[in-house]
């Protein structure tokens, strides 16, 4: 017995490196996202499920992309692969449109914040509105940009201030390959709270979000206009690299042309901060063709672009058409994104057992941990998935060797996929540990002692109604 102790006191010595590694590597990200499974249930919980299926289209979108990169230099290969892409499937190819949900729930949150603060205090603190942004942006993206530009130290040298000051999307092509966004976002935060000032102080903020936005509509068109290039040129002919850029330049990565979406949320904001007790009595006829229509709006809008030659958009090809459809394609599916989630949200209670066996389901859909936990830790995968992409498909592909890869059959991209999204998610848990999470709690205790409890306003400098 003394013998059996011995050997077993020497075996757990002999293995405590080991099982403190384990502990370190996988226990640790486990615990992490528990606790975040656990938080308690937020006020909107479809914001959780657009953002943790946003980050899952975004990642998605650009494993396809990966073999656009890898065979840009071949259109012939990359041809013969979009042809495998079932018709019903090419939806996917447009999950880029995730980014216009991003920026809508992003302004639907700091609008409606800001209101709420507005109503008890009848000012808006701008200095603590930046403040909170600095600390909940900063930080990991600081670790972000220096991780890739380890990459490249010369543009990171170079260029490196264009990312600071988010004004890459203009001058300078990103460090961070995703940073363009991030830079829309906090360029339409320098306009933001005195925008939402405006519309808090006036009588009728609806009418003048949609005249803001059907002027933002507006320049949009104006833009691709303005540019032959972008309406005359078929969509496959934009993986050539002049042409292409144009595109991307113009109507891609400016706040200009992607506006709307941000305003979008904006209104979504003020409709619930408007009529918080307001209800649509839709009979189930009625609410069953608004989702339908609602749905619809969504699936047409996410088959373009299109990436196949001999489609029949290409074969009856005009400008005017085109000009139509690149110019409101990304419009019409954040309206219809937005249309659903307020006729969920205003849509009266029905009584009738089978439309409360569907509210069940879909409030069991919503309120999945799932997304919690996406949502949660949805900015540092938005930031990092890219190398784990790039890593997904060596691993399925067995090589680095781009010249050794002829064609890519459909059924790697779910492995693909799931690898990057695994090796992301673990990341993600541990920069949102060590980095997001703990530098948000560092900038609510410097709100409280610069300017009182939370959401509390200062007495200098206030902005008084």
């Amino acid at each position: 017995m003394f013998r059996v102790f011995n050997a077993a006191f020497l075996l757990s010595i002999l293995l405590w490196p080991f099982t403190k590694l384990f502990n370190t590597l996988f226990a640790k990200p486990y615990a992490i996202a528990k606790d975040i499974i656990h938080q308690p249930t937020k006020a909107f919980p479809v914001v959780d499920l657009l953002k943790g299926l946003s980050v899952l289209m975004v990642i998605l979108f650009h494993i396809f992309f990966a073999v656009f990169f890898l065979f840009k230099k071949d259109p012939e290969k990359l041809q013969q692969f979009v042809e495998t892409i079932p018709t019903w499937l090419s939806v996917v190819l447009t999950f880029d449109k995730a980014v216009d949900i991003f920026f809508m729930l992003s302004s639907f949150l700091l609008s409606f914040a800001l209101l709420k603060v507005y109503d008890k205090k009848q000012n808006i603190h701008i200095g603590r509105f930046y403040l909170h942004r600095f600390f909940r942006i900063y930080p990991l993206f600081l670790v972000a940009l220096l991780l890739y530009g380890l990459a490249d130290i010369h543009k990171l040298m170079q260029d490196g201030w264009y990312s600071l000051l988010f004004i890459e999307n203009i001058y300078s092509k990103g460090i961070i390959p995703v940073q363009w966004s991030l830079s829309i976002e906090m360029q339409f935060y320098l306009i933001m709270p005195f925008l939402l000032l405006f519309l808090a102080k006036s009588q009728r903020p609806v009418q003048w979000l949609i005249v803001f936005i059907v002027l933002s509509i507006g320049l949009r068109f104006a833009l691709a206009l303005q540019s032959p290039v972008i309406y005359q040129t078929h969509w496959y002919e934009f993986l050539d690299s002049s042409k292409g850029k144009v595109y991307m330049d113009t109507m891609y990565y400016v706040i200009q042309s992607r506006i709307t979406p941000l305003l979008l949320g904006m209104l979504w904001a003020v409709l619930l901060w408007r009529y918080p007790d307001a209800k649509l009595n839709f009979s189930k006829i009625k609410l069953t063709l608004a989702w339908l229509l609602g749905l619809a709006l969504i699936y047409l809008s996410m088959r373009f672009p299109i990436y196949y030659q001999n489609s029949l958009y290409f074969e009856n090809f005009n400008d005017t058409l085109n000009l139509t459809v690149v110019s409101f394609h990304r419009i019409v599916f954040s309206m219809a994104i937005l249309g659903l989630v307020l006729l969920a949200h205003f849509q009266a209670n029905q009584t009738t057992n089978n439309l409360n066996r569907l509210q069940h389901l879909k409030n069991a859909f919503v309120n999945s941990k799932v997304w919690r936990l996406l949502s949660e830790i949805a900015y540092p995968m938005y930031f990092f998935h890219f190398p784990f992409i790039v890593l997904a498909w060596a691993i399925v592909l067995g090589t680095i060797d781009v010249k050794q890869v002829e064609s890519i059959p459909l059924y790697y991209v779910p492995f693909a996929f799931v690898l990057a999204v695994t090796f992301t998610l673990y990341l993600s848990l541990w920069l949102n540990y060590l980095v997001e999470a703990r530098f948000i709690r560092i900038g609510k205790q410097i709100e409280t002692k610069w300017f009182g409890g939370h959401n509390a306003s200062s007495d200098k400098q206030p902005i008084q109604k």
